[in-house]
C-alpha cells in the first residue's frame, strides 16, 4: 500500500470550505464535469446521521493516456463509487472508493481535513491510500493512481480558489 499527503491552501475559512464549497452540489458538478472533465459525476445519496453526513457519489473520470497494460485491466471502465462520511464536529471526511474494474484487487481510501491559517484562509489536507494487489504491476498502478489524484487535487485547488473569489466566499 502506498500513501500520499496532498495539501493546498484555500482563500476561505474552514467553515466556508465545508459548508459552502465541499458539500455544495453546484460547485462539485462544475468542478468534476467542467474543470476535471469527468464523463459523469453525481451524488447518489446523502443522509444525516447523528452529526455525520453519509453520502455516496458515483463518477467516471476520463482515462487519459494510460499505459496499455493498465488500460487492459480496466475492462469495466474507470468508474467508481465513493462512500464518504463527513464528521461535522471534527470537520473530517473519510472515504472509501470502490472502482468498477479490479474491485477485489484495488483498495482506495482517504481522509480530508482542514487546518485554519487565519480568518480567511485554511489548509486542506488529503491523505490518500492506494493498494493494488495485481501481480507484476501493482506498484505501477498504485503510483499512477496517486499521481493522478495529486494532479486532480492541484487542478481542483486552483479552480476552488477561483470559485471562492468569483462567488464572494471568504
Amino acid at each position: 500500500m502506498k500513501e500520499r499527503r496532498i495539501e493546498h491552501t484555500y482563500d476561505c475559512s474552514q467553515e466556508v470550505f465545508w459548508g459552502q464549497i465541499f458539500l455544495d452540489e453546484t460547485y462539485n458538478r462544475t468542478l468534476f464535469l467542467d474543470e476535471l472533465h469527468f464523463e459523469s459525476w453525481r451524488v447518489v445519496s446523502s443522509e444525516e446521521r447523528g452529526g455525520e453526513l453519509h453520502r455516496v457519489v458515483e463518477g467516471v473520470p476520463s482515462l487519459g493516456d494510460l499505459p496499455g497494460t493498465i488500460k487492459r485491466l480496466l475492462s469495466d471502465g474507470a468508474g467508481f463509487s465513493e462512500r464518504g462520511v463527513f464528521d461535522r464536529a471534527q470537520q473530517r471526511y473519510r472515504l472509501e472508493v470502490t472502482p468498477r474494474s479490479l474491485t477485489s484487487k484495488l483498495s482506495i481510501s482517504g481522509e480530508l481535513f482542514t487546518s485554519p491559517l487565519g480568518e480567511r484562509s485554511c489548509r486542506r489536507t488529503y491523505i490518500a491510500r492506494v493498494e493494488a494487489r495485481v501481480f507484476g504491476v501493482g506498484g505501477l498502478i498504485e503510483q499512477r493512481l496517486l499521481d493522478d489524484i495529486e494532479r486532480s487535487y492541484a487542478k481542483a485547488a486552483t479552480f476552488t480558489n477561483r470559485w471562492i473569489s468569483s462567488h464572494g466566499l471568504r
